[in-house]
């Protein structure tokens, strides 16, 4: 369609194609995000009337000489070199009420439950609270809801038209795991005509990000996922070792499976033509816990820096303040992860490693021994965030501070049954049987180091940048993709998903 040059029709062809696609999920849910797009282009467009309808000019005519003759303010016209536009400011009044809709709606369906629980807790009350649903994506639409209303209030964009607003929203590879994008980096990309054209070379290196991100998916972050789903079913069991590597796992469990996603969402962004923001750059190279969370979850940080943080004032208003807003961004992240304290105390323990760093300048240590120190503690502090409750988070994190070894291990590993080491696997029971659990904590330790070495090469969109299409890359690509197709039997719901 582009080629002929009707645009609009293949944005609305996307758009519609996009909402088809969620709601397939659950119709409920088209219900739901179209109540939310009506309401904030309804606010988007007040915000228009409301500057636009009392924009003034000020005309100033000049003598012969230069001196003033006469200043008269006017209803704007087409005005002359002499006009001097001025609009009236809308109240903040109007983003605020969008902006807690908003937060109303995100609330009741995704917290409402956690907030009876606490009362109940807390006043010894047996109120109960039946769950509708929770709509897949909300989390993250939210989000792009409310920086629509705040960037028309501020007047970074113009009121877009709605097709354009819904194609922003609607976007199916973004809708339901991010990237949290600004309007303005995806709306104006559909305005111009000739980066949506099909380009040979950009639809190639889509492919490939797409490749890699399949492949970390289901080769990677599923197989890590079984050792995931095993310790912290038997936390209560386990050993100092098995807690190290369960801290470790998660880490990468959770890495893969958000980053593969967002590759797999570039890439199919770059086959139409689409650049989403980068989400993820090697954070497991960062020094420290700050810089991690600059490389990690991108579009969500530069959200919360940018509508929050900088709002409540940064770090301009001296220490006691940075301390503050800091905690109260790291407060708000791990609540938007999840209805529940893990996910508060996770975000709050990664503010206050955040102050730490930002306070102190770590550098006498090599920068290898600060990148270990800074994915240990992310480990770690990830064990908060996967535990299904503060109790299991506690003991796990207990077993950290005294040694024990009662060979947990072996059992831990003994989950990595793959299909992809199906004939070795049946090969050492056959053989060597007693074996067996050598083989599979062997195993394990394959991948994770494997896992962990990938931590230190290039991401992938570095890789599909330097791409050059020689026959063995295309080769291993091809290797790749057939592999992650054959593994997809064993797929598992992305860890975001519920988020």
């Amino acid at each position: 369609m582009l080629h002929f040059g009707y645009r609009r029709l293949a944005i609305l062809f996307i758009t519609a194609m996009s909402a088809v696609l969620y709601g397939m999920f659950n119709y409920k849910y088209l219900v739901i995000i179209g109540i939310s797009m009506a309401v904030t282009y309804l606010f988007s467009y007040i915000i228009e009337k409301k500057s636009g309808d009392s924009s003034k000019s000020i005309s100033i005519e000049k003598e012969s000489g230069g001196s003033f003759k006469s200043i008269s303010i006017e209803k704007e016209s087409s005005g002359s070199s002499n006009s001097i536009s001025i609009k009236k400011k809308v109240s903040p009044l109007i983003p605020a009420v969008a902006v807690l809709f908003h937060v109303a709606v995100l609330g009741y369906f995704k917290y409402t439950g956690f907030l009876v629980d606490n009362i109940n807790s807390i006043f010894k009350t047996d109120y109960t609270f039946t769950a509708f649903l929770l709509p897949v994506g909300i989390s993250f639409y939210t989000f792009s809801q409310i920086a629509f209303v705040i960037d028309r209030y501020r007047g970074e964009i113009p009121h877009y038209d709605f097709l354009s607003y819904a194609f922003y929203i609607l976007y199916f590879p973004k809708i339901m795991q991010g990237p949290i994008a600004f309007p303005k980096e995806i709306i104006d990309q559909t305005r111009d005509i000739e980066s949506l054209r099909f380009d040979a070379d950009r639809f190639g290196r889509g492919i490939i990000l797409f490749i890699i991100g399949l492949a970390k998916k289901v080769l990677l972050a599923d197989t890590i996922a079984l050792i995931v789903t095993y310790t912290y079913s038997q936390a209560y069991y386990l050993d100092t070792l098995c807690v190290i590597v369960a801290g470790i796992a998660t880490a990468l469990n959770i890495y893969f499976d958000f980053s593969g996603y967002c590759d797999m969402a570039d890439g199919i962004s770059q086959m139409l033509g689409i650049t989403l923001p980068q989400n993820f750059n090697s954070p497991f190279k960062a020094s420290t816990v700050q810089e991690l969370w600059q490389r990690w979850h991108m579009t969500l940080s530069r959200f919360l820096t940018k509508y929050i943080y900088f709002p409540l004032g940064g770090s301009r208003k001296g220490a006691a303040r940075t301390i503050i807003n800091i905690l109260i961004i790291f407060f708000i992240s791990g609540l938007w992860h999840g209805a529940g304290w893990t996910y508060v105390v996770w975000g709050l323990v990664n503010g206050i490693l955040v102050i730490f760093d930002h306070f102190h300048k770590h550098k006498l240590l090599p920068v290898k021994i600060r990148q270990v120190l800074t994915f240990l503690f992310f480990s770690f502090s990830v064990i908060i965030f996967q535990a299904s409750d503060l109790t299991t988070a506690g003991v796990m994190i207990g077993k950290l501070s005294f040694f024990t070894y009662p060979g947990f291990l072996y059992r831990t590993a003994a989950n990595l049954t793959l299909s992809e080491t199906y004939v070795l696997e049946e090969a050492v029971q056959l053989f060597a049987p007693n074996m067996l659990n050598i083989y599979y904590f062997v195993l394990m330790m394959i991948v994770i180091a494997f896992s962990l070495f990938l931590m230190t090469r290039q991401n992938a969109r570095e890789i599909a940048a330097k791409t050059t299409f020689k026959t063995w890359q295309i080769v291993a690509l091809s290797v790749l993709a057939c592999l992650s197709i054959l593994s997809l039997s064993n797929v598992q719901t992305f860890v975001y998903f519920t988020f």
